[in-house]
């Protein structure tokens, strides 16, 4: 609005304060006092312009136009104009010019405080995320296949630990509705696994929309055995239906007491002989090692557990598709750097305990 606006009278210029004087872009003379053009009563503008408030803070800093400019890569008169735009947002001169430079008005320096933290804040929310696992105290939520723990989740809960000293994990077993608990925000990434079918042996199975996977390492089943099992000390390979016959212990998985491994055998007409059925590969285990009976695992499970509980590896008489572990994980934590890191880790640890089997991309 223009100082000689009909509704708005015009004042006089000899009654305008030195606060009212315009800035000058050049470092000499101080110029003659000039009115402003826009009164100091205009309403605040509720949409404020973060540049101004950018402009604000250096001017506060320097008190000159000139050095302002120069820290900005303005123009002096981009700031003058900048400043008087200022001038009518917070209805006030906020500086006065002097013989060397500006001094800021009280209201100037009323704003100063509130004005760093905020344009602080501000710069945080809009810079870059980052994730620093030695200060975080983020905690992580896994779900894990049971067949993996023993393979992999021991040692790498140290090194995801050691590297995390103020965060914690969580970790469950891998279960059917770990999915959507991934796609609620209630998980953060599972480590599962799959058998390939003898018709695509390579492939995955398709995951919903919104999911991303990474191939960790493949796997092929044997049978464990206590020790001093008599199998042990059988000079003849065992032919298929001498194995189905056995007296076989199952765990369950995901919910399911059937494996690919049934469904092969009764395609060759030799169905095993299921004895007992437990909950876990834990309780399977136990009963192995005081027992006659049989468990099919993972060869990684089995090799990570056969030590421990006094077993015995043996091969399989047929030959089954491959298993699969992978990593997988929903696509809103994608560019999550902390997810990025966990993600990362788990891969690292992987590469290093299975070698060449483990997927080389960065994740």
């Amino acid at each position: 609005m223009s100082a000689t606006d009909p509704q708005t009278p015009a004042r006089p210029v000899a009654a305008q304060s030195p606060a009212a004087s315009s800035l000058s872009a050049s470092s000499g003379s101080a110029p003659a006092a000039t009115p402003f053009n826009t009164p100091f009563n205009t309403p605040f503008n509720t949409r404020i312009d973060l540049n101004l408030l950018q402009v604000l803070q250096v001017l506060l800093e320097e008190c000159s136009v000139t050095r302002a400019a120069g820290r900005l890569h303005l123009s002096q008169s981009a700031v003058s104009k900048s400043l008087a735009r200022l001038r009518v947002m917070f209805d006030d001169a906020l500086f006065i010019r002097e013989r060397h430079g500006l001094r800021p008005t009280a209201r100037a320096l009323s704003l100063r405080g509130e004005l760093a933290e905020l344009l602080s804040r501000l710069e945080n929310l809009s810079a870059p995320a980052t994730f620093t696992p030695a200060t975080s105290q983020r905690r992580f939520q896994l779900a894990v296949l049971e067949s993996a723990w023993a393979t992999l989740m021991p040692s790498c809960t140290r090194a995801l630990t050691d590297a995390l000293p103020h965060g914690s994990l969580e970790i469950s077993r891998w279960q059917a509705d770990c999915l959507s608990l991934m796609e609620k925000g209630q998980l953060d990434i599972g480590l599962a696994g799959h058998d390939h079918s003898a018709e695509t042996p390579g492939e995955p199975p398709a995951l919903p929309a919104g999911f991303q996977s990474r191939l960790l390492w493949r796997d092929d089943h044997v049978i464990l055995v206590r020790r001093d099992h008599p199998l042990t000390r059988r000079q003849t390979p065992m032919t298929l239906s001498e194995f189905a016959a056995l007296s076989h212990v199952q765990a369950t998985c995901e919910g399911r007491s059937r494996w690919s491994l049934d469904e092969r055998l009764e395609q060759h007409g030799a169905p095993r002989r299921i004895s007992v059925l437990v909950p876990d590969f834990r309780d399977a285990l136990s009963i192995v090692a005081h027992s006659e009976l049989v468990f099919c695992a993972p060869r990684s499970f089995a090799q990570a557990s056969s030590e421990l509980h006094g077993l015995a590896i043996l091969e399989l008489p047929m030959r089954l598709p491959a298993l699969s572990y992978r990593l997988i994980w929903h696509a809103s934590h994608e560019q999550d750097p902390g997810h990025r890191w966990l993600r990362q880790s788990l891969l690292t640890h992987i590469r290093n305990a299975h070698g060449e089997d483990a997927e080389a991309a960065e994740l």
